[in-house]
């Protein structure tokens, strides 16, 4: 019996031993009425909270909304996914030059966007407050879920603080798979709870959203397992004999896809020191606890106080132990007796701490945040009553006060920012409120694209991005430092042009000391003006610089680089440069 309901009889109790209603005494029956009466009045009121929950958090969405491109390339490859399914081409990564199937990301997501791209929503922004509906959703399942569990206060005090989470909104602006995920798990986590007889119906639609966010992220397996292994202590074995039904033919035919197809990516990336860096090694056994280390202190210290007040500073952090302690505490007094949620947080949180330390982020928490906060709240209300003082339900009302409080001013800034940004939008300028280097790497897309042939391909820092901004396919350079690796990575792509860019230190550490090793390999096309982001020809023949003509700013080498003719350029280009 839960902590508020034993409350709420107690008070009953009370009430109809001395308390008079219209001069009469309160009797069995009459008790029993009223409360029959309210527990209607709730669940009929469930419904219209769930709505309202999502509408605040859609409203907040866009009155923080960021319309520019996400500097992150997953956005861009997703776009590229859900354009190929569209254009009917497979399931390929069509921003590479060669098109190879795509094996790394489950096709779900890219089918939504397919979708979306086929009802006449486009890039960047349209397809972003679709995302933003995805994370109202979230909000909204999310309260329905904690009220399945008896629990309607603190239903409404997590959903509220969900819709007013500055970085729970900004994950919303991005297009990405992960806010989908948190919304299918939710709905998952909501049909899954309880499972009366006569609510088949709920229960099928929680099948098909752990079904559907397994096919979302690779990330829902543990939700899968978690499901399964909460039916099978249950002994519920006809439903449980369905859900392997509809899952396993499935994930078997995506993963003799994978094999057949080389692979999936992840596997192969997780053993190393940093993915990023391969020259870095791989990582043995025992470093895991070193890496699950590294990734419990970023969680704990820098993506959880983002997640709930918008900025990792002291008084975040120290809500976020507070989040993480009082939530361990109330998941172990649930774990008596598990629910599907019980078996999914340590299987999630798990995943999340072998993970590469690297890939480590806000938005890989989302999953779990309203769990988090769930137990949390249980906690502290159990905490008060196990203290025998009636505080518990203060307590959670008094923390849930200064969450809201802390995350005022980082909310007030994201209103501010995106106004800003929204009127340098409308002015015509697409990458508003961005770095100045990524505006560069971008209008180098941009002008790729109106001035190199239409069948040719690049080598850039950042290639789906490059083929979403410039529409020419794209390939990653090699992580080396060697010209011959260069070469060869061009040559299996068929690519003639290399984009120089000044991101971040990859170009520095990689990229450059290559071209500094054959500068009479490259010509140059074109550099912006502001931080010379270039555009190189890769000539088909090496040779000794030329005369200098012109030079382009290569980081960590003093070289010069030839000008390149017109022929590398589009007919209808030339003499336009």
């Amino acid at each position: 019996m839960t902590a508020e309901r034993r409350y709420a009889m107690a008070g009953s109790a009370k009430r109809s031993r001395s308390g008079r209603t219209g001069g009469r005494h309160l009797n069995a029956r009459t008790v029993d009425s009223a409360a029959t009466r309210a527990a209607r009045f709730a669940r009929a009121r469930a419904p219209i909270v769930a709505v309202g929950l999502a509408a605040a958090h859609l409203i907040l969405s866009l009155l923080t909304f960021q319309p520019q491109p996400h500097t992150g390339g997953d956005n861009a490859a997703y776009l590229s996914l859900g354009t190929a399914l569209l254009e009917g081409r497979g399931y390929v990564t069509l921003y590479d030059p060669v098109a190879p199937a795509h094996t790394q990301y489950p096709p779900v997501f890219p089918a939504i966007l397919a979708g979306a791209l086929a009802v006449g929503l486009t890039p960047w922004a349209s397809l972003k407050v679709l995302l933003s509906v995805f994370s109202a959703l979230a909000v909204a399942f999310a309260y329905l879920w904690i009220r399945r569990r008896r629990r309607p206060a603190l239903a409404l005090g997590v959903g509220g603080l969900l819709a007013l989470r500055p970085g729970v909104l900004e994950q919303g602006h991005w297009i990405l798979s992960d806010v989908p995920f948190w919304c299918f798990t939710m709905a998952g986590l909501w049909g899954f709870e309880r499972l009366p007889r006569e609510r088949r119906a709920t229960y099928a639609l929680g099948v098909l959203a752990i079904v559907l966010a397994y096919f979302t992220r690779s990330a829902g397996l543990p939700l899968a397992l978690a499901a399964a292994g909460w039916l099978t202590l249950r002994r519920r074995w006809r439903q449980l004999a369905g859900f392997a039904a509809l899952l396993l033919p499935l994930a078997m035919l995506w993963w003799l896809r994978a094999r057949q197809h080389g692979g999936i990516d992840y596997v192969s990336q997780f053993w190393y020191v940093n993915p990023y860096a391969p020259d870095l090694g791989r990582i043995g056994a025992l470093d895991l606890f070193d890496r699950m280390a590294e990734n419990g202190s970023k969680y704990a210290r820098i993506h959880l106080p983002i997640l709930l007040t918008g900025a990792a500073r002291p008084l975040a952090i120290a809500a976020s132990f507070g989040v993480l302690g009082f939530g361990f505490y109330g998941w172990l007094r649930r774990a008596r007796r598990p629910g599907i949620t019980e078996l999914f947080l340590p299987l999630y949180l798990g995943l999340l701490l072998i993970w590469p330390a690297v890939w480590s982020g806000e938005r890989f928490l989302l999953p779990v945040l309203p769990v988090l906060l769930y137990y949390a709240g249980d906690g502290l209300v159990r905490a008060g009553w196990l203290a025998r003082r009636r505080s518990g339900f203060a307590a959670a009302a008094v923390a849930g006060a200064v969450l809201v409080v802390l995350a005022l001013p980082q909310l007030a800034m994201a209103v501010t920012r995106s106004g800003d940004c929204m009127i340098e939008y409308r002015m015509g300028n697409r990458y508003a409120c961005l770095h100045p280097a990524w505006r560069d790497f971008f209008g180098v897309a941009e002008w790729a694209g109106a001035q190199l042939p239409a069948d040719a391909a690049v080598l850039s820092r950042k290639p789906s991005l490059f083929w979403a901004i410039a529409g020419l396919p794209s390939r990653s350079y090699p992580l080396s430092p060697e010209f011959a690796a260069l070469l060869e990575t061009a040559r299996a792509a068929g690519a003639r042009y290399i984009v120089l860019d000044h991101l971040d230190g990859l170009s520095q550490a990689y990229l450059g000391p290559a071209i500094a090793q054959r500068p009479g390999s490259f010509c140059l096309l074109y550099r912006s003006a502001r931080d010379g982001t270039a555009v190189l020809g890769l000539l088909d023949d090496a040779t000794d610089p030329p005369a200098v003509h012109d030079a382009a700013a290569v980081p960590g080498a003093q070289i010069t680089i030839r000008t390149c003719g017109s022929g590398w350029l589009r007919e209808d280009a030339r003499g336009a440069r």
